[in-house]
């Protein structure tokens, strides 16, 4: 096989076996389930230590792998692109499309909480960019960092490795070609660091009497408590004898994934360089709207449609990690660690102040934990950690998280506010005013926030 040549089906059976082998060892090492850290995280460090072993011994003449090395890490770098486009074609799916009076009912505290969190995180890396890391000229790209640098928290933080790799691409279109690199390792870090930093503050939580249940255990899950009293994933919609129902919600996640691409090509014949997630994102809706009309819309599963797109981000993970290019990431190192700190710093005032002045005070912390998973790993971080102290999920907290995510997720963190507005603020107005404007409103949004707790609390 020649060494500039790699299938794709090699590059799939890697990184399922780093899935395996991240699952085997998490099963296995008391430490990682300590730290909760998922299979996907623990396989994509595996990759990423032998891929970079393997071509950095290569550019030194040993043969330690193969050369299709650097071919499997090219590969594996295309992946989160095209993945990603997948899993904004789920999104709209496996959601059952409330109306936005239901979703504003006993919601819009949450919502607004969630505003805040990624406003936060924007307006505050874009404040170290432009006090600290541009004055005193850390980092080693041309003449100071780009002004697109802040947003890297959000990116990597709260949106996730997702919106990593979409936001990559709006960025490498606009002269910031190492974005993608950044934020996925701004990600990679983030959901370590959500499940490590979260454990510790359930069990403060604990301590202080913040969670709603009182004194509770915490669990050590290792990975295969599926094996006893599993639970089906999804429901079958149509005869197995006919069709196989999981390839059924294959299929219409399929044709959301047309209906974006067909409309990326229709839009790209008066203007070329969108993303294809923002069409695919726009192709679910159409689906599933589409089949609500048709009076088949109770065809779609919603549990088999969330399999399948965390599946899409399970190998999109294992392969961003894998594939991460350690030389940018170690040059830039320096303002990198400051947007760590920055943060880390954010996801806890949020979580322990703000929050509890603006969640329901009934279960203020239950919500607020989930919050922090999400605005530092992802969602199944948060509610992860939610499960350890409500296990039922009877406190209301994740009926709220769900009911909210209409308000937040279609704009921030990952959304069109992330990918369009906020890039297209800092190329006409520069870093300083759009950090100034961005703090503004988010110190507005928790003075209403106030207003809306005061009221509830009347």
């Amino acid at each position: 096989m020649k060494s500039d040549v790699l299938p794709l089906d090699i590059a799939f059976l890697l990184a399922a076996a780093l899935l395996l082998i991240g699952l085997f060892l998490r099963a296995r090492i008391e430490l990682l389930q300590l730290f909760y850290v998922p299979a996907s995280i623990i396989g994509g460090l595996i990759g990423l230590a032998a891929l970079q072993g393997g071509q950095a011994t290569a550019q030194i003449g040993l043969r330690w792998i193969p050369e299709q090395t650097v071919a499997m890490v090219d590969e594996l770098r295309t992946w989160p692109g095209w993945l990603i486009a997948v899993v904004f074609a789920g999104l709209f799916l496996d959601k059952p499309g409330r109306s936005m009076k239901e979703s504003l009912h006993g919601a819009a505290r949450q919502g607004n909480m969630v505003w805040i969190i990624c406003l936060g995180q924007v307006g505050l890396g874009l404040m170290a960019v432009w006090l600290i890391i541009q004055p005193l000229h850390l980092g080693p790209f041309e003449g100071n960092v780009p002004i697109y640098f802040g947003q890297l928290i959000e990116a990597g933080f709260v949106g996730g490795h997702g919106t990593s790799a979409a936001l990559g691409e709006v960025y490498e279109k606009m002269g910031f070609a190492e974005a993608k690199e950044l934020s996925f390792f701004m990600a990679t870090v983030g959901l370590i660091y959500s499940v490590v930093s979260g454990v510790f503050f359930v069990n403060l939580g604990v301590r202080r009497g913040w969670v709603r249940a009182g004194n509770v255990q915490i669990p050590r899950l290792n990975g295969l408590e599926a094996r006893r009293g599993s639970e089906s994933i999804g429901l079958a919609k149509v005869n197995a004898e006919v069709l196989d129902p999981l390839v059924f919600q294959a299929l219409i996640l399929a044709a959301a994934y047309a209906v974006g691409l067909a409309l990326q090509k229709l839009v790209g014949l008066a203007y070329n360089g969108l993303p294809l997630f923002m069409f695919t994102l726009i192709g679910g809706w159409l689906v599933r709207d589409f089949m609500r009309l048709l009076g088949i819309a109770d065809l779609i599963d919603p549990g088999t449609m969330r399999r399948l797109v965390a599946a899409a981000m399970e190998f999109l993970i294992v392969a961003a990690i894998a594939s991460l290019n350690l030389i940018v990431v170690a040059k830039a190192i320096v303002p990198l660690s400051i947007l760590l700190i920055v943060a880390f710093a954010w996801t806890a005032i949020c979580l322990v102040f703000i929050g509890r002045r603006l969640l329901p005070a009934a279960y203020w912390f239950e919500l607020g934990i989930i919050n922090y998973g999400m605005s530092t790993g992802v969602t199944a971080s948060g509610l992860m950690l939610l499960r350890i102290i409500d296990k039922d999920f009877d406190s209301g907290a994740a009926e709220d998280y769900a009911l909210a995510a209409p308000l937040s997720s279609p704009f921030v963190g990952g959304g069109v506010v992330t990918v369009v507005v906020f890039p297209s603020m800092l190329q006409s107005l520069g870093v300083g005013p759009t950090a100034l404007i961005v703090l503004a409103v988010t110190i507005g949004l928790y003075g209403a926030g106030l207003v809306m707790a005061n009221r509830k609390t009347a």
